[in-house]
């Protein structure tokens, strides 16, 4: 690539070159610094300092939670966007902090950009391929963007998110998966529109809101377990977005990695 849309540590954080369609491995950095057209020695230095962010929240966790050894082995999917396909996400904390037990493991589905649409469209293709016991869940912030303008359209409609919502867990739980959702948290718009500066995206708290009741219907009606982040976040009362108003900071990601190690011990 020519040019970065982003700065480098935030392509890399988020994990664009999913997004751009390559099929590579998340530690294969060598290819994925030629697909960004930067320095590896560059991209090792941004890893670096996210693999310590996430060792240190994994020790944090563990000396909160002392982890026990798991009743059965268990793989555990992760499914969603860019809240979780990060490279300090709730995913690389707990597959950290369970690294002492192999019969647990984690499989990360998540694609920057995902739309609970999108994640059907490719459903069989990334999903469906695996074997796993259990789903997390965490979609819908992108299918409530809409265009900043009177009549802006929305990504999704609620009610066809709720469809959507509604099949993909029915097929997961065909598939043999126990479900865990997980709501959104907030969009803090002002941050988002100083960071993304040629924006012509928004975010309604009231969408958001009817989003989170929805899934916690959805999870009632499924029998599914419910990580309810927005809940949490509210309860902490501390700030848990990055800098851009839309990502979950360190203090999200942790917050989301103690819920669901919770619901999975």
């Amino acid at each position: 690539m020519n040019a970065l849309p982003y700065p480098l540590e935030f392509v890399h954080k988020y994990n664009l070159f999913k997004w751009l369609g390559f099929a590579i491995e998340e530690d294969d950095l060598a290819s994925i610094a030629r697909i960004y057209g930067v320095p590896l020695s560059e991209l090792e230095a941004i890893e670096q300092r996210f693999q310590e962010t996430v060792s240190r929240l994994a020790q944090r966790l563990a000396e909160e939670r002392p982890l026990r050894p798991a009743p059965a082995p268990l793989t555990l999917l992760a499914l969603g966007d860019s809240l979780t396909s990060d490279r300090q996400s709730w995913v690389k904390i707990l597959r950290r902090y369970w690294a002492a037990d192999p019969s647990r493991q984690i499989i990360d589905s998540a694609v920057s950009g995902d739309t609970a649409t999108s994640v059907l469209n490719r459903l069989h293709r990334t999903v469906l391929r695996h074997r796993f016991e259990r789903a997390v869940v965490l979609l819908g912030t992108n299918d409530c963007r809409r265009m900043d303008e009177p009549d802006g359209l929305t990504n999704l409609s609620l009610e066809e998110y709720q469809r959507d919502l509604r099949y993909l867990t029915l097929r997961l739980m065909r598939h043999g998966a126990a479900l865990v959702l997980v709501t959104l948290p907030p969009v803090d718009t002002e941050r988002l529109k100083r960071f993304f500066t040629e924006t012509n995206s928004t975010y309604d708290a009231e969408r958001l809101e009817a989003t989170n009741e929805f899934l916690r219907a959805l999870a009632a009606e499924r029998g599914a377990q419910l990580a309810d982040l927005a809940a949490a976040a509210s309860a902490a009362g501390e700030d848990i977005l990055e800098e851009d108003g839309l990502h979950l900071n360190a203090t999200g990601q942790y917050l989301l990695a103690k819920l669901v190690a919770e619901l999975t011990d």
